[in-house]
């Protein structure tokens, strides 16, 4: 066996038996001194792995560095793409909950909209649009704890500011309707009705479900301003927002645990992206394959062709394709000439 392919194996059994350090020690020689080796790929992106398996803060950052030179040195390797969901899962692991720093949380936003810009054919995308949903709800729910603190410390400059950041950058946040409201009312304490107004109409109007309607109704009465009608279709995209999509809401379960923790308790992302894109595809393997019910999958096709003479002694063919559930037949007027002849062939449907 070639020595790279020794070092590469023997790495590969060192990371399955969770002897990082020794498993990194494999590859490593293998890069150092083989680095033209068809291997170097795998084994640049198995250095990574070693540090994201073990795990720890500091090895998380060591495995995000890795799998960040992976993409630069093989961009056009297929494995660039899991090297990408990678940072992004072990940058979930150090989100903290909604009330703490969200340095990573703001990393891990990032790398989501790259991976969407770089990888828009990627059978990860519709996985990583919902972790960008579940990133920007913590982050919008981190600007909407400290908006809430300048409020109620009367600081309404300063609430208006961390409002209006949820306003701007996460229109899809859950709890826009809160935010709406709680401007509105800093504006009004801050002598500034024709802006209170504007927020209380856009509760009113973009979300009837709130718990904010009533007093938002009063607020406006009470300002002389008119009740606005509800934007039906805006409501409804605002509605739909309540809670995620079906199949991937996976940080926001876990945020109430994590803050007992100073963390998100997260899943290893990787992982369940990479289970869910291989259960969509067997299902759709198995919905191709499946014949439906009266059609005409598994019948032969049959292609009768009408040879017709004329009176000149010209001949024409005449085509038409059907299957054998409902077969060609011959037209009126080909089954009143006996002198014509009809040839039918099978020929067998490509699987």
């Amino acid at each position: 066996m070639p020595p790279d392919k020794t070092l590469f194996e023997t790495g590969s059994d060192y990371l399955k038996k969770s002897q990082f350090l020794k498993s990194r020690l494999s590859f490593q020689t293998l890069l150092n001194t083989y680095p033209d080796s068809d291997l170097a790929p795998d084994a640049t992106l198995a250095v990574g792995d070693s540090y994201y398996d073990e795990g720890g803060i500091e090895n998380l950052l060591l495995a995000e560095d890795q799998y960040k030179n992976f993409i630069i040195f093989f961009p056009t390797n297929p494995k660039a793409v899991d090297a990408k969901l990678k940072i992004i899962s072990l940058l979930y692991r150090m989100v903290h909950a909604p009330d703490r720093d969200q340095k990573n949380g703001h990393k891990a936003e990032a790398e989501e909209k790259s991976f969407l810009a770089q990888y828009p054919d990627s059978d990860y995308v519709p996985i990583v649009k919902q972790y960008l949903w579940d990133t920007q709800e913590i982050l919008a729910q981190h600007e909407y704890g400290i908006g809430k603190y300048y409020y109620d410390k009367g600081n309404y400059a300063g609430a208006r500011g961390r409002l209006q950041e949820i306003i701007n950058n996460y229109p899809s946040y859950s709890g826009m309707d809160d935010a709406l409201f709680l401007l509105a009312s800093g504006q009004e304490k801050s002598n500034n009705p024709e802006e209170s107004a504007i927020y209380y109409g856009k509760v009113l109007s973009e979300f009837p479900f709130s718990k904010h309607v009533e007093e938002a109704k009063a607020k406006l009465n009470s300002l002389g301003k008119p009740i606005p009608s509800v934007d039906t279709t805006l409501a409804a995209a605002n509605q739909s927002r309540l809670k995620p999509s079906e199949g991937f809401s996976l940080l926001k379960p876990f945020i109430d645990v994590g803050k007992t923790l100073g963390f998100v308790a997260a899943p290893d992302l990787y992982k369940v992206a990479k289970k869910s894109v291989e259960e969509e595809k067997i299902k759709t393997a198995e919905a191709a394959a499946r014949t439906p019910e009266g059609g005409p999958s598994g019948s032969d096709i049959q292609i009768q062709s009408t040879i017709r003479k004329s009176a000149s002694g010209e001949t024409t063919d005449t085509t038409v394709v059907g299957t054998s559930a409902d077969p060609p037949q011959p037209s009126d007027q080909d089954k009143n000439k006996p002198a014509n002849k009809l040839r039918k062939k099978k020929v067998k449907k490509p699987s």
